[in-house]
């Protein structure tokens, strides 16, 4: 298939804020400030009428653009040394892009393919970010008369749960409705005004001589597994083993559940530590609970870990309890030490992974399943499928909902092609009878 680029313009606020610079938290410095897409793809209309018009897009972001101001603006190093938001409404870059295939050839995951057709954004890992918008977008319209939007943005000015807001918000206005959770712009109501402990030093993060220090570039194979609602209670099921932990629940579960499998697959000898990293969303864990649309990252990263041989020859049970313990166990007073730790380190902090590292032992899991993603209605109905995009980490898992929705999810996970081989070959994690 090729692509065609037919036009690249910049998107602008239709109001635009006074310039200003804005303030970044402690939680914005403990991700890596890499821009992050999410694929949305919608099929033709039956009545005929074009798929999401360009100018209903382009009105419709420039509304939202509005509200949600910091995204069009640009990311710099402050005097500190800190990074921070030029509120200028510098804009967001917008491509527009023909591709003379049909979506049907999508059919299946292919995120290599996504990303090399579909993915606008021209910023090479670990080069200066700072030159670049902080949001793209690409509309592709393909032969068929089916379309993909992807939007991309800069990690250190959003997670997961704010790029939800925005595309959730955007909808609304492309439908001519109102804006049901406008965003609060408000950083410092996560700043700390505590010192930081002596020799304290998180265990979830390590520090980055180099900001713009890139990956390793790793062989790595992606693939997407789908899990029915009646695969995911098995595992369920098979974590509550004999009762003495409880119910668990289906993050914890199928966490634990593709944690032992991909610790069974890599052969790790029995005696290394094997971690998983998640983030918590720390809006519904603070006792001063943030408003109600507070827009930037509000995460913090939770570790489990145990020895291999712990994880594979024990019960599911006990894996989905490493996990419960470590959430259980990360409280507001270690949550502070972390953001005071985050807003005086003078170098940048990232995930305390082993990605840096070719002898891979961990996993990160992220949870995109309570995102409105697959309802995101921009005037010609529902996508029939969204995706996460190539993926550059060896053992990260992103769990995301499915067009069928009621409980069906997609397991996105990259690894090492022989540790992939394996885990495709492996009954018990695909549930085979």
């Amino acid at each position: 298939m090729k692509v065609t680029k037919l036009e690249v313009s910049t998107v602008y606020p239709s109001e635009r804020c006074e310039p200003h610079v804005m303030y970044l938290s402690g939680a914005d410095h403990i991700v890596r400030p890499r821009h992050v897409p999410i694929f949305l793809f919608y099929r033709a209309r039956e009545d005929g009428e074009q798929v999401m018009p360009t100018d209903l897009l382009k009105n419709s972001v420039a509304n939202t653009l509005s509200k949600f101001y910091p995204i069009a603006g640009r990311l710099r190093k402050g005097s500190d040394g800190k990074l921070e938001i030029v509120c200028n409404n510098a804009g967001v870059e917008f491509v527009e892009a023909t591709v003379d295939g049909s979506l049907d050839e999508f059919d299946g995951f292919n995120p290599k393919l996504f990303s090399e057709l579909l993915d606008p954004v021209p910023v090479p890992f670990g080069e200066s970010f700072t030159e670049y918008p902080i949001t793209y977008i690409q509309v592709t319209r393909f032969a068929c008369g089916g379309v993909s939007l992807v939007i991309t943005i800069n990690h250190a000015c959003v997670d997961g749960l704010s790029v939800n807001q925005f595309l959730t918000s955007w909808s609304e206005v492309a439908r001519g409705l109102e804006m049901s959770n406008p965003p609060v712009h408000n950083r410092t109501l996560l700043k700390v005004h505590i010192t930081p402990e002596p020799g304290f030093r998180p265990k979830e993060l390590r520090s980055l001589t180099n900001l713009l220090q890139a990956l390793p570039k790793q062989n790595l194979i992606e693939c997407m597994f789908s899990f029915t609602p009646e695969r995911v209670m098995l595992v369920k099921k098979k974590a509550i083993g004999g009762g003495e932990q409880g119910a668990f629940s289906t993050f914890e579960a199928i966490s634990a559940h593709v944690w032992r499998s991909v610790t069974k697959a890599r052969g790790l000898d029995s005696q290394v530590t094997t971690r998983l990293l998640t983030p918590l969303d720390m809006r519904r864990r603070l006792n001063h609970t943030l408003p109600k649309g507070y827009f930037g990252n509000a995460i913090c990263f939770v570790r489990a870990e145990a020895k291999a041989g712990y994880i594979v020859n024990n019960s599911l049970s006990y894996t989905a309890n490493c996990i419960r313990k470590a959430v259980e166990g990360f409280s507001e007073t270690y949550y502070s030490k972390v953001i005071a730790f985050a807003q005086t380190h003078e170098n940048p902090l990232v995930m305390n992974v082993n990605w840096d590292d070719s002898e891979g032992c961990d996993v990160c899991v992220s949870s995109w399943v309570r995102f409105n993603f697959m309802n995101l209605d921009f005037g010609s109905g529902n996508p029939t499928f969204c995706s996460p995009g190539k993926n550059p980490y060896d053992g990260a898992i992103r769990i995301l909902p499915t067009d069928k929705g009621n409980g069906h999810i997609n397991i996105f996970l990259a690894l090492k092609p022989d540790h992939m081989k394996k885990l495709i070959s492996d009954a018990e994690f695909l549930l085979d009878d």
